[in-house]
């Protein structure tokens, strides 16, 4: 063997190794560092196409980059999300931060149901807050769920996923009218609600006077699936029950504003008066 072809075989040999680390090098390499995909351009000019330049009137290479950027991190599962929600679907994996890819994947279980949910910063905090089942509750129960989770968290996410729509109606109106909060164990009627459902959500309509009363609500929530299915009545105060029950609350008000507006009738009967009474005429 001559010199020129063991040079050959030493230079092959040499370059093996040189050759393995550009490989491992190569592999490290973000997929979103090159050349946007035809995929992520596609979305991009899609957007754009569908929902204009947003507010901050962005330009296909400045949508193309941000989907990259997302798709680098979140996987190619952003895509069809990015595509139906436009400009609010960056925002909201913006504002949900670290739950970003629970945004995505919300998108994945529901469909565009799912966009009414992000697109709206009220509704996202409390998907982000409550979770899946919070989502579900917004969903379901549209106008009313809101203002139920605001207030009573999660056991109100469970009792709104167990309830019809007008039984929803109906706890909106007993939580506005106080009955959740008229005693310090009033709240523990969601979770009843939670675990019965509509019969628990009609019992409580029936007898939301008498639910109002401590000693009467205690009796309840002891063994509520009992009162619920019949089986015993609850069984309302003598003393309570008359009241609640032959309270004149017309009369009240017109009582409350007789008392408000007597001043005013009493000075105009005073002014009639005055006026009726002939004037002396000097003789």
């Amino acid at each position: 063997m001559d010199g020129d072809n063991r040079r050959d075989i030493a230079m092959r040999y040499l370059s093996l190794p040189f050759i393995g680390i550009c490989l491992i090098f190569a592999s490290a390499i973000p997929a979103g560092a090159g050349p946007a995909s035809s995929a992520v351009r596609e979305t991009a000019e899609f957007i754009l196409t569908k929902f204009g330049k947003g507010a901050a009137g962005q330009t296909v290479e400045k949508v193309t980059e941000a989907t990259a950027k997302i798709v680098a991190k979140h996987g190619d599962e952003a895509l069809p999300l990015l595509r139906n929600s436009g400009h609010a679907g960056f925002t909201a994996l913006k504002e949900a931060g670290e739950n970003a890819p629970d945004v995505i994947k919300l998108y994945a279980r529901k469909g565009d149901e799912a966009i009414w949910v992000i697109s709206e910063p009220k509704k996202l905090a409390i998907f982000i807050k409550h979770g899946d089942s919070a989502a579900d509750a917004l969903l379901k129960h549209p106008g009313i769920a809101d203002t139920l989770i605001g207030r009573y968290g999660d056991e109100a996410v469970g009792a709104l996923n167990t309830v019809s729509r007008q039984n929803a109606q109906r706890l909106s109106m007993v939580a506005d009218d106080g009955l959740l909060a008229a005693t310090p164990r009033s709240k523990e009627l969601l979770p009843v609600i939670r675990q019965h459902g509509d019969e628990a959500m009609d019992f409580i309509w029936k007898n939301k006077g008498s639910l109002a009363v401590a000693a009467v609500l205690g009796t309840f929530l002891a063994d509520p699936q009992t009162y619920i299915t019949g089986a015993k009545e609850l069984v309302v105060s003598p003393v309570v029950e008359p009241i609640a029950r032959s309270t004149n609350w017309t009369l009240i008000i017109a009582g409350v504003l007789i008392v408000v507006f007597l001043p005013f009738i009493a000075r105009s009967i005073m002014k009639a008066k005055r006026a009726m009474k002939p004037t002396k005429t000097n003789t």
